[in-house]
């Protein structure tokens, strides 16, 4: 089992069994783990930059205070990973397939990140902030949008009937990703 701190990772690392491993302070560039068993593997204070991370096995998995810059983590299910701790930043990812159903994202960044398709089912997405992301087909299902911000954010479709938008920021421009559900007509001209 690999237990490592303060480490630097490339695409020449070996890995043994990452099942369980221990990473604390490390950075990995260009590392390509898609489809790799992660379960009940711990990252703290951790660092991910142009890393494929797409469909791991997370149960039990845990990211805490762990940042992503340019991954593709496709097809996740961050659900079934470790809620303990769980605060991770994504900066141009591409996030397409995740799911977050009920899970507490409260504070979390996406900059800049694909995140079509994704599942947001049931999920307390309190105050996160979709700065420049792509929300195409991404669900809002019961979901807590309090003071969340899509100001710049694209395609979102969110049913206010069916979610809390209380406090959430949207451009005036924009609007009509609210008014969906109810078949309006909304050209300008």
């Amino acid at each position: 089992m690999i237990d490592a701190y303060e480490e630097i990772y490339d695409s020449s690392s070996a890995w043994g069994e990452l099942k369980g491993a221990r990473f604390e302070a490390c950075s990995f560039r260009n590392v390509n783990w898609a489809g790799a068993d992660l379960r009940q593997s711990r990252f703290e204070d951790c660092t991910f930059i142009d890393c494929d991370l797409s469909n791991i096995k997370a149960l039990g998995a845990s990211f805490q205070d762990v940042r992503f810059e340019v991954c593709k983590l496709l097809g996740i299910a961050f659900e079934v990973c470790n809620p303990l701790g769980l605060n991770v930043c994504f900066e141009r990812c591409n996030l397409e397939a995740l799911t977050w159903q009920e899970m507490d994202v409260c504070g979390f960044q996406f900059q800049e990140c694909k995140l079509q398709y994704t599942d947001f089912t049931a999920a307390n997405c309190e105050g996160v902030k979709f700065a420049t992301c792509d929300l195409l087909q991404t669900v809002f299902e019961r979901t807590n949008l309090k003071k969340a911000d899509f100001r710049t954010a694209e395609q979102w479709t969110i049913d206010p009937a069916v979610n809390q938008v209380k406090g959430a920021r949207f451009q005036k421009e924009e609007l009509k990703g609210l008014l969906q559900q109810w078949g309006l007509d909304l050209r300008d001209d």
